[in-house]
């Protein structure tokens, strides 16, 4: 692996605008296309991303482990080379799934990229997403389930803002949160409420709520997160959150 260079990175902008899911998708727009991506630029939103390695080590910027959603193939995106992924068009679009390097490139630092690196137990993904992203000038982070992708991003690029990402099980979020020391959790909406959101305080500076689908979970999830990743409507680009926790006894 390439020796990666440190640098400081601010993260103040992932909370400073709401950040769309896998792009601003609907109505025609493919999730996951340099259309979805366009759209969310040009309606003011940061853009989250998911990012996977295929068998000949190139990554690509899509969001299932397999073919089976989008085009109806029980196919594992691993087990494909990026000449074989090509055949496949994103629907309505008309666009190849994209690589990860087209997407920084198309992006240019015109808005903030949140990534996530799916993997489980391979460190392999954050090495090379490290790599393409060390001549990268826009504001990024990188967040995932895997504790293994974020602990070797802490320990190789510890300057690099991470995230944990965690739904139900609020003991993972809190268990390598000890260890990894993450600058956010991204935690599933739905199972937010005041206790947990004092907890998961307790162990990360911010929280972003996951996925926000419509204005009123939008609001609630306000009251709980400083920021929202969103899709399926169009979030206020202005809008802040306004923690309003009770102070409820945790034991």
């Amino acid at each position: 692996m390439a020796k990666i260079a440190p640098k400081v990175i601010n993260h103040d902008w992932l909370f400073d605008k709401p950040i769309a899911h896998r792009g601003l998708h609907g109505g025609g727009v493919m999730e996951s296309s340099l259309a979805a991506f366009e759209a969310a630029i040009q309606k003011g939103y940061n853009i989250e991303i998911d990012v996977h390695i295929l068998a000949d080590d190139t990554l690509v910027v899509f969001h299932d482990n397999t073919l089976e959603r989008i085009f109806g193939e029980n196919v594992e995106l691993q087990d494909l080379t990026y000449e074989q992924l090509s055949h496949y068009l994103l629907p309505f679009v008309n666009e190849r799934i994209p690589t990860f390097e087209e997407v920084l490139e198309y992006v240019g630092g015109r808005t903030g990229l949140l990534i996530e690196i799916k993997t489980y137990i391979r460190t392999r993904v954050a090495e090379r997403v490290a790599e393409a992203l060390e001549n990268y000038h826009g504001n990024y982070a990188i967040q995932s389930f895997s504790p293994t992708a974020l602990s070797w991003y802490r320990k190789h690029v510890p300057s690099v803002p991470i995230g944990i990402l965690a739904s139900d099980v609020v003991s993972f979020a809190l268990y390598w949160s000890g260890i990894i020391h993450p600058d956010f959790i991204s935690y599933l909406v739905t199972n937010l409420n005041d206790r947990r959101s004092i907890i998961l305080r307790s162990k990360a500076p911010k929280v972003l709520a996951w996925t926000v689908s419509n204005p009123i979970l939008e609001k609630k999830a306000r009251t709980y997160a400083e920021n929202i990743i969103f899709e399926g409507y169009e979030a206020d680009p202005n809008a802040k959150s306004v923690i309003t926790i009770r102070k409820t006894r945790v034991i």
